[in-house]
């Protein structure tokens, strides 16, 4: 250190509660060859170093952030791996919400007492008074991960904490409608059903004319439900509202062990396997030479053609505790995975109000994390959505895309299905190292330019278009 100008040598997460995160060190230096000799010098002390991304410029973390927090927390002792993962921080840089943003819950009871949601829901068409079982803290838990409280020293933050709630019941699509008419933006249905019967296609006309009037529904893509008894991957049933055309159907990845090394458990049956990887499908997998197998795959949440996009399965729920559920606060599956997306959405339209419904879904899917291909998500080709969301590079286009002279990049991804529209009118768009091919559907509009950079492939079969 005497020889080298290090600028920084501090513990990356220096509130955890994890031994392994607690020998997790940030250096940054401006010597090229530090880093080589720490490791060759001090094999058993350096173990691992890797090239650390940096947080977005301006990244915000309140003093609620949970124990992976880069500053002081004063909130609830938990990793909040999923706020990580989705990079949360990041789009707070940019905004924490807008109260014009009216998010609509459709659930079980959200407890207006609970320090994180005092004053948080504007309101309540439905309430319910039940004290224990789901109705009881479900809502709550998601109400939560949208839109708590920040930096209040207590609890969590929400994805959207500056965003308006309302809230009404849940399993009718009335409640759905009327969440409209009282004035949401964006509704977040964490439940699902087999279909709804008789009116399963006027279900999905008014669904239409929602969408093209500015409104989204994002819904739980369901976990693992059994609507198709014959099917032997009961997660490959389809879900609704989820499934139906124009509503954003979200399944789950896990977030809680970013390396395998650090997540080995002993199973009964199949021995040492690597539990709840970071931005694996299936909870369980087992190592191979060659990469991961999942573990009962037929378990897991759904994955089907229907879905649009993945977000982290679990985080710490605000709502068990009350309910007397105090034994496992921390969960969530495709409910809390909608929760995040229905978020993000608040915080993009927060950034830029005057996107319409296709143009955020198009958003993100072009700034998701692609997952499909990683080792362990395999056998779900297809059926994972887009990629998994990351509200940092969501907002920040949003945000780009009304800039007086903002520049839209759309990079580094392979997509061979999916509509995406962009016509915002945004200053310029630059498209680098990218494919759309196949099924792709492409509608991008520019006030000044759109230029294709080195690495850009432009190649829709006859089911596709660019224009």
């Amino acid at each position: 250190f005497k020889e080298n100008y290090v600028l920084v040598f501090q513990p990356l997460f220096p509130n955890t509660q994890k031994e392994h995160l607690k020998k997790i060190y940030r250096i940054s230096t401006t010597s090229n060859t530090l880093v080589g000799k720490l490791q060759n010098e001090n094999p058993g002390l350096y173990t691992k170093i890797e090239p650390f991304e940096p947080p977005p410029p301006n990244a915000y973390y309140p003093n609620d952030y949970g124990t992976t927090s880069p500053v002081e927390n004063h909130g609830g002792s938990y990793p909040l791996t999923a706020l990580d993962l989705i990079n949360a921080p990041g789009a707070w840089g940019i905004t924490k919400g807008n109260k014009k943003v009216v998010i609509g819950i459709s659930d079980g009871k959200v407890d207006s007492t609970n320090t994180d949601l005092r004053g948080r829901v504007s309101t309540y068409l439905k309430y319910f008074n039940n004290t224990k079982g789901t109705v009881c803290y479900h809502g709550t838990g998601i109400a939560g991960i949208i839109g708590a409280t920040m930096n209040n020293d207590y609890g969590i933050p929400g994805v959207c904490s500056e965003c308006t709630l309302i809230t009404h019941g849940y399993g009718r699509f009335d409640y759905i409608q009327e969440l409209v008419e009282a004035g949401a933006k964006v509704i977040n249905a964490s439940w699902s059903l087999c279909g709804f019967g008789a009116y399963h296609q006027s279900v999905q006309e008014r669904i239409n004319e929602y969408y093209d009037e500015g409104i989204l529904i994002v819904a739980a893509a369901g976990n693992g439900s059994k609507c198709n008894q014959s099917l032997k991957d009961y997660a490959s049933n389809y879900t609704y509202p989820a499934s139906f055309k124009n509503v954003l159907s979200v399944t789950t990845v896990y977030a809680a062990c970013g390396h395998y090394e650090d997540c080995v458990i002993q199973d009964e049956q199949y021995g040492e396997i690597h539990y709840k990887l970071k931005d694996r499908h299936v909870r369980r997998q087992r190592k191979t030479e060659t990469g991961f197998i999942p573990i009962n795959s037929k378990f897991a949440t759904q994955h089907n053609l229907s879905v649009d996009l993945a977000a982290p399965a679990e985080t710490f729920s605000i709502g068990r505790a009350a309910c007397g559920e105090s034994d496992e606060e921390f969960t969530g599956l495709s409910s809390a995975s909608a929760a995040f997306v229905t978020g993000v959405i608040g915080l993009i339209w927060s950034a830029n109000y005057c996107l319409a419904s296709a143009e955020v879904e198009s958003i993100l899917k072009l700034t998701s994390e692609d997952i499909e291909n990683l080792p362990g998500n395999e056998p779900f080709k297809m059926k994972l959505g887009a990629g998994r969301v990351d509200a940092y590079r969501a907002v920040k286009m949003a945000d780009a895309m009304q800039q007086e002279k903002g520049n839209v990049t759309i990079s580094n991804r392979d997509f061979y299905r999916f509509n995406f529209e962009l016509y915002s009118s945004p200053y310029q768009i630059q498209i680098q190292n990218q494919r759309f091919r196949d099924s792709s559907t492409v509608n991008f509009k520019a006030r000044n330019r759109i230029q294709l950079k080195p690495g850009t492939q432009l190649k829709p079969d006859r089911n596709g278009f660019i224009k």
